[in-house]
């Protein structure tokens, strides 16, 4: 293999001519989460399962709809992205490269490819709990709870390594209410992923040069990595 000064220079080469690709980076993770809270039900008094049904929306938006869409059953759950912030536990230096071994199922062998070092990453998401009654509210929160044994991996088309950890749980609920509207019980759950910009990535031929990747590239097809820092 050629060295690592080679891959350095080819890569900041490859960069500058490849025209910028759109990233699903946000929705990815946002789809994840959701889906993950699709998944939660409550119990009622029959014994019988009642799924909880999520969505992106703010809390100001999620008021509204809750108040605007009459068909709304709670208990239910509203995500929003909060913020996003580097990681700097996590940093690296800008010249480090990362080289994978992956499987590609087109030519039924193993490749190699390499990259710039992600960008650690924090990401964080406010997943919003609200119910009618105390009693749905500790399940569905339970269930959450239970989904972070201490983490959650999100899986995604760039990762299968982020791991998402709950910072803070806060209960705001507003416990009186108008003569006309009804009492909702509110919780929110602060949840951090730690999470990681990637860069294009360009695979290893056998003559030791790099080119491309086809962007549709599959990251569970990963059959083995390493990474070396501090080159």
């Amino acid at each position: 293999m050629k060295g690592y000064d080679y891959f350095r220079k080819k890569i900041q080469e490859l960069e500058v001519e490849a025209p910028v690709e759109k990233t699903d980076f946000y929705r990815d993770y946002t789809e994840f989460i959701i889906n993950k809270m699709n998944t939660l039900s409550t119990i009622n008094d029959e014994g019988e399962a009642i799924k909880i049904n999520a969505f992106f929306a703010n809390p100001e938006r999620a008021v509204a709809k809750i108040k605007e869409d009459r068909n709304l059953v709670l208990p239910l759950i509203s995500v929003a992205i909060d913020d996003i912030a580097e990681d700097i536990e996590r940093r690296r230096t800008s010249n480090n490269i990362e080289i994978e071994t992956r499987w590609d199922k087109g030519s039924n062998r193993a490749i190699r490819v390499v990259s710039r070092a992600s960008k650690p990453i924090n990401l964080s998401f406010t997943v919003n709990v609200w119910a009618k009654y105390v009693e749905d509210m500790n399940q569905a929160v339970e269930g959450i709870m239970l989904m972070f044994n201490p983490s959650l991996n999100f899986k995604t088309s760039k990762s299968i390594l982020t791991k998402a950890f709950i910072d803070r749980v806060s209960d705001i609920s507003v416990m009186s209410a108008n003569d006309r509207e009804d009492r909702v019980v509110r919780k929110s759950i602060t949840v951090r992923a730690e999470a990681y910009l990637t860069y294009p990535k360009y695979q290893v031929t056998s003559t030791g040069k790099i080119e491309v990747l086809n962007t549709e590239w599959d990251v569970s097809g990963t059959v083995g990595s390493s990474t070396l820092d501090n080159l």
